[in-house]
Order: structure tokens, then C-alpha cells, then sequence
């Protein structure tokens, strides 16, 4: 029998309905409650886990407009039962978990919930996904393989961001936050954004929320306001990229493991999910290297990934001790 997930619905239905409202309009607002559903049994984080990998192996994510307005508009103040999201073959409803704030891992991802101290280096491991809690009330989210230093104190409040990328969340406060990557800086308050600091030293910045400025030269550049959505990019020497799309662009969903394009050449797409990859992903020959493809992409979840690939060109998998072959039929 399924196990369930508060009154008579099963878990695996309730997995089911939060993949789809993660990946909606919605789920910033929701985040906060989603994580709260993780936290409160280890059976939602395995469920949350089968529904994902369901979803990889059809190769189909859609957003339900069944799953709409109805719940943000009954997901006001404690609420200690079931509410229902609308019509469906199955009633999916949600219980919102009213539990103390911190840091989460994020789901299919290692790692458990964190609070971060002052002057504390934060890091993750290669496939790793992991949200901590900072001390003023503003949460970092790690990429893969990603370390960001925190120091607190003296009035100050900066974190630098030494590799890899990550989502700040920043609290209001009467001092902002000031964010160091690269050889630029970014001042924001009451704001999210995103940073990426990769090994050749380029760095990206996207504002999801609120307002920041950017320097790409800390000490002399001048400070350029951050448009929401729109990629800033600098090099290691603080010149500011313009007038192209960058390979370090940052997909909006990227905390999810998930990333979406418009049209990306498939080798590129790779590299990005071998970014999350203990055993890495060759394409084996040029042609198929330069194949275009668009669409959502579980890149953290390596052997679906290639395995949906491989159905979209028709391509097939080999796996050898040191690599995950991507072949020619």
C-alpha cells in the first residue's frame, strides 16, 4: 500500500503535484511551504525523488493549469488540513507544515539543512545541490561544486563568492549586503540574484528579485544597476562582455537541478550537466557534437539526462568505468 502524506492522500500523488507547481509561476512564492513538505518525513523526500525520475524517463514536464490560483488563494495565514488545488482523477492536495525557518537540502540532492556562522566558508560537493541559512535571515543557495565565504560583523555584512554559483536570497536590513566575485562586486538588499564565478574567471550575474548594483572593477569601475532577468557578465580583468549570449548565462531553475533553453548546441548542454557528474558524459563524434536542441532538462540527474538525449537523437549509451558514451547508432 502507498503510504500517505496526511489525511488519505497518497505521498506519490502529492510528490506528483509539487513537481508541477515547482515548475510553475508560482513557485517562488511556494518554496517556502515545499521545503517545509520535505522536511517533515523522509518519505516526502523519496517520493519527491520517484515523481522526478517518472518525469525524466517520459521526457514530458508540463505545468497543469488544474494545479492554479486556487491554492494561492486559500494558502493564507496556519492552516493544519488539506486544500484542495481543483479537479482531477485523484483529489492532490497539500498540507502545509508549519515548522521552525532554516536551510534545506534540495531534493535528489545530499546534504541536509544548514545555518551558516559569521567568517564560515559554505561548500558544496560535486552533484550537490544546498540551501543554508545566514545569520541575518538571508539564505544561500550552492550549485555543484561551489564555495561561497560568509563574513558577519563590525557593522559589516559581505560574502565573496571563491567558485561555482549561487543564489542569495538577502534580507532587509539597515546595511546591505555587499557580494564580492571576481574582481567585481555587487550591493543589494531586500533582493535575489544570482552569481557564477567559473575557472576561466568569467563571472554572471542575474537579478531575479528586487534591485543591485555591479562593479566589475571593485576598487575604480563604475556601479551598473542590474536589469530582473537580464545576464551581466564580466572576465577576470573586470571587462564587461556585451552584445552576444554567454555559455555562462544562468538557467532560472537551477536550484531545482533542472535547466531550460531555448536552443543550445548539445555539446554545450553536456558540459553543463557534467558540471553535476561523478562519471562524465563524452559525445562521440563532432556531428552529433553540434546538434541544436531545446527544452527542460534534469542536467543533476546524469544517467537520465543521457538517456533522454540519447531518445531525442537517437543515439545510443555506453557506459565504461570512466565515462557515460554518447554514440552514433
Amino acid at each position: 500500500m502507498t503510504s500517505t502524506s496526511g489525511g488519505d492522500y497518497p505521498v506519490d500523488d502529492v510528490a506528483q503535484a509539487w513537481l508541477i507547481k515547482m515548475r510553475g509561476e508560482d513557485a517562488g512564492a511556494l518554496r517556502g511551504e515545499f521545503e517545509a513538505w520535505l522536511l517533515a518525513s523522509a518519505d516526502h523526500g523519496e517520493a519527491y525523488r520517484r515523481a522526478e525520475h517518472r518525469m525524466a524517463a517520459l521526457a514530458v514536464l508540463k505545468t497543469s493549469q488544474r494545479y492554479g490560483t486556487s491554492h494561492a488563494e486559500a494558502r493564507r495565514g496556519w492552516v493544519s488540513g488539506w486544500l484542495p488545488w481543483g479537479a482531477a482523477a485523484t483529489a492532490i492536495a497539500l498540507l502545509i507544515v508549519a515548522i521552525g525557518a532554516g536551510g534545506a537540502s534540495l531534493p535528489g540532492q545530499p546534504g541536509s539543512a544548514s545555518t551558516a556562522l559569521a567568517a564560515e566558508p559554505l561548500m558544496t560537493q560535486r552533484g550537490e545541490i544546498r540551501t543554508f541559512q545566514l545569520a541575518d535571515g538571508s539564505s544561500a543557495t550552492l550549485d555543484t561544486d561551489s564555495r561561497l565565504d560568509v563574513a558577519f560583523g563590525d557593522g559589516n555584512r559581505g560574502v565573496r563568492l571563491v567558485k561555482g554559483r549561487v543564489r542569495l536570497s538577502i534580507s532587509k536590513q539597515a546595511i546591505p549586503l555587499h557580494i564580492d566575485a571576481g574582481r567585481g562586486a555587487a550591493i543589494a538588499n531586500d533582493a535575489e540574484i544570482d552569481l557564477s564565478l567559473d575557472e576561466a574567471g568569467t563571472v554572471s550575474a542575474v537579478l531575479r528579485r528586487g534591485e543591485a548594483d555591479v562593479r566589475t572593477d571593485a576598487k575604480t569601475g563604475p556601479a551598473t544597476a542590474l536589469s530582473q532577468g537580464k545576464p551581466l557578465t564580466y572576465q577576470r580583468d573586470g571587462k564587461l562582455l556585451l552584445g552576444r549570449a554567454q555559455a555562462s548565462d544562468i538557467p532560472a531553475n537551477w536550484p531545482e537541478g533542472w535547466a531550460e533553453y531555448r536552443s543550445i548546441r548539445l555539446d554545450r548542454l553536456v558540459a553543463e550537466a557534467n558540471r553535476y557528474a561523478v562519471i562524465p558524459i563524452v559525445i562521440d563524434d563532432a556531428a552529433s557534437a553540434a546538434l541544436e536542441v531545446s527544452g527542460r532538462f534534469h542536467l543533476s540527474e546524469t544517467d537520465a539526462f543521457a538517456e533522454r538525449i540519447a531518445i531525442l537523437f537517437g543515439l545510443r549509451v555506453e557506459r565504461t568505468a570512466r565515462a557515460i558514451l554518447l554514440r552514433r547508432r
